[in-house]
């Protein structure tokens, strides 16, 4: 770990002896402890240097504010995923699959306000989408000020009878605090409203049962869809190697006739 600290200079040791031992002074060890500290709330090496080397008191303050707000909406979205997925499983029966069917997802309807985001649009191929939503974390972890405040996403500007995985048009979007605008990088509000959603589990080879549901419960239920679909990543390639893992939240702006 100091070794890490050491190469990324988050924390350098007083000397190194010709043996390659690393001795600090009592001050570091100090710097270690509030190092500890803050990677227990979850704060990146990034923010950590950025607040130590700002050595700020407002600062540290404001950084300390936007991880409680993140922590709470992050509380609040895992809590809504864990009802999800009781949900599912209950209603597995036998020797059922989960999310082999329509019949397997939960419909939730309500209201979502406005944020700001960090985005980035291009017509391009669905293998391409990471690697925009990598971009964005790196234009963030490059910033003195910003951080992400709500989990990565994706909005895809056309219908689902129209999408074609080799030429869509996508915006990949990161919730942040404040504003930027450069090159293809910039921030915009992401306006709110009326939403159906539901929790998809697995890999993206079948996610569009989990479309195939929303629609169907919006005709049923007299709602036209208004917008572009939203698909939020609780869990994807950058928390788990496995794809069986991996827990997407579509929404789909709605309006009830």
């Amino acid at each position: 770990m100091l070794r890490h600290y050491d190469k990324i200079g988050l924390l350098k040791p007083s000397y190194i002896k010709d043996n390659g031992y690393r001795y600090y002074r009592d001050e570091a060890i100090h710097k270690i402890s509030v190092i500890k500290q803050l990677r227990r709330f979850e704060f990146s090496l990034e923010e950590i240097d950025k607040i130590m080397c700002k050595n700020d008191s407002a600062y540290t303050k404001k950084m300390l504010q936007l991880k409680v707000d993140h922590l709470q909406q992050s509380a609040t979205e895992y809590n809504y995923l864990i009802i999800e997925m009781e949900k599912q499983m209950r209603a597995i029966k036998g020797n059922d699959k989960i999310l082999n069917t329509t019949s397997s997802f939960d419909i939730l309807i309500g209201h979502r306000g406005d944020f700001l985001a960090l985005c980035q649009r291009k017509r391009t191929n669905e293998e391409e989408i990471d690697d925009m939503i990598d971009e964005l974390f790196v234009i963030i972890s490059n910033s003195k000020d910003m951080v992400p405040t709500g989990t990565h996403m994706t909005i895809f500007h056309q219908s689902y009878n129209t999408y074609d995985p080799e030429d869509t048009d996508v915006e990949v979007c990161i919730p942040v605090n404040t504003e930027f605008n450069e090159g293809v990088y910039y921030t915009r509000i992401i306006e709110g409203g009326l939403y159906i959603s539901t929790i998809y589990i697995g890999s993206y080879d079948m996610i569009g049962n989990a479309y195939l549901a929303l629609i169907k419960w919006a005709k049923q239920n007299n709602y036209s869809i208004i917008g572009p679909t939203v698909e939020r990543y609780y869990k994807d390639i950058r928390a788990s190697n496995s794809q069986d893992e991996y827990i997407t939240e579509i929404c789909i702006p709605v309006k009830h006739h």
